[in-house]
């Protein structure tokens, strides 16, 4: 789907297809070394092409859990995941969100455009409850999640140790769709 931007041009986000299996792969490593937000040190991101083509093949296949990525200008420059927290019918009401831009396309609007496709994804299996994490000083995208309508139900002290020693609190964040 196309998505007008701040900037005036348009994002395109769609599910990727296994031929983009090495782009993706290019986003997902550029994005970890470029901020400390995110889950994974850039050195743990050591997928082959060949990995990361069959992770988006089962990806398509599954009809709990969807990966998007963001076109920008005819470039993949950040991706989004949404799926079910756990397959049991119990827990078969919430999703957990998660989201990576490359830095250079930060504050264009890119991450909302991901959000909306999300929640969207959200809407069409069911789900009530869509839940993420965040570390607590990230203020860029915390102001995505509580205008999205995102609210802090936690926080996890220490949740994350950096190579050099240092830890990151993060905030668990809850928005409810029904």
């Amino acid at each position: 789907m196309d998505y007008p931007l701040k900037n005036g041009k348009t994002v395109t986000i769609h599910p990727p297809v296994p031929e983009e299996a090495e782009a993706v792969l290019a986003v997902f490593t550029a994005a970890h070394a470029e901020t400390n937000f995110l889950a994974r040190n850039a050195v743990e991101t050591h997928l082959t092409i060949e990995q990361e083509r069959q992770r988006i093949e089962s990806t398509l296949r599954d009809n709990d859990h969807s990966l998007f990525v963001a076109e920008y200008e005819g470039k993949l420059v950040g991706m989004c995941s949404v799926g079910l927290v756990r397959a049991g019918q119990r827990y078969r009401h919430r999703a957990q969100v998660a989201f990576v831009v490359l830095k250079a396309y930060w504050g264009l609007g890119i991450g909302k455009r991901m959000m909306q496709t999300c929640l969207a994804w959200c809407e069409e299996h069911g789900v009530m409850q869509v839940e993420l994490d965040v570390v607590t000083t990230n203020k860029r995208a915390l102001s995505l999640y509580w205008g999205a309508g995102f609210e802090v139900t936690g926080e996890i002290p220490r949740a994350m140790q950096y190579l050099d020693g240092t830890f990151a609190d993060e905030y668990l964040m809850v928005k409810r769709l029904l």
